[in-house]
């Protein structure tokens, strides 16, 4: 249980990687897991324990002498965290081949959940994949607005990324990833966040010659 009050001045790193401890722990759990050491937790998320530690620091005091963290209560703890009674009803745009795979995935346990999509494709407009609508781009403001939705994932071409980012953010858009690596403009009170697989791959390989060289 948290054991003193939560610190805010949290780094975001920290906040991404609770993400990720929170899906460990539904994995340990459905494996029957009671206990877990940090270095569990470094292994099954590929995060150093010591990291591991510290992260969980900044919101209480966790672990048994001697057993470690109970799965069952940490994970309930992160969850009182990322408020999982509300799902983030979020809108994608761009239903091609990663768009899909993001819906597909999405159907796994996560608070992330898409309640609408957006293309122009006549093949999918009008459709209803794995239970979400597909709307025209036509309709974004209409539907973002009467859902009240304030995430967006975007998946299209970079040569439309700006126009449809005004759009979002006039329909009332507040928080947008973008899965195309090009220059975005909105206003001081829209989170941006950006996501490119193929420089992450980079960037893993980079880290892996590094330590091959030390």
């Amino acid at each position: 249980m948290i054991a003193r009050a939560f610190k805010f001045n949290v780094p975001e790193a920290t906040l991404k990687r609770l993400v990720y401890y929170r899906r460990c722990l539904y994995g340990f759990e459905k494996e029957g897991v009671s206990f877990i050491q940090s270095e569990d937790i470094s292994r099954k998320c590929g995060v150093k324990s010591s990291v591991v530690r510290k992260d969980l620091s900044y919101f209480g005091d966790f672990g048994v002498r001697g057993k470690g963290y109970n799965v069952t209560q940490l994970k309930e703890t992160l969850e009182t965290l990322f408020d999982k009674s509300r799902r983030i009803k979020t809108a994608l745009v761009g239903v091609g081949k990663l768009g899909l795979a993001i819906i597909e995935h999405s159907k796994e346990n996560f608070l992330t959940e898409i309640t609408s999509a957006f293309d122009i494709s006549p093949d999918k407009v009008g459709k209803n994949i794995s239970g979400v609508p597909i709307y025209h781009t036509n309709q974004l403001e209409e539907i973002i607005k009467k859902e009240k939705i304030k995430v967006s994932i975007i998946a299209i071409p970079p040569e439309s990324v700006q126009n449809v980012v005004d759009r979002l953010v006039k329909a009332g858009i507040k928080a947008i990833l973008s899965l195309a690596l090009v220059p975005i403009n909105v206003p001081s009170d829209v989170e941006v966040s950006f996501l490119d697989v193929l420089s992450e791959v980079e960037f893993l390989y980079f880290k892996l010659n590094l330590r091959r060289n030390k």
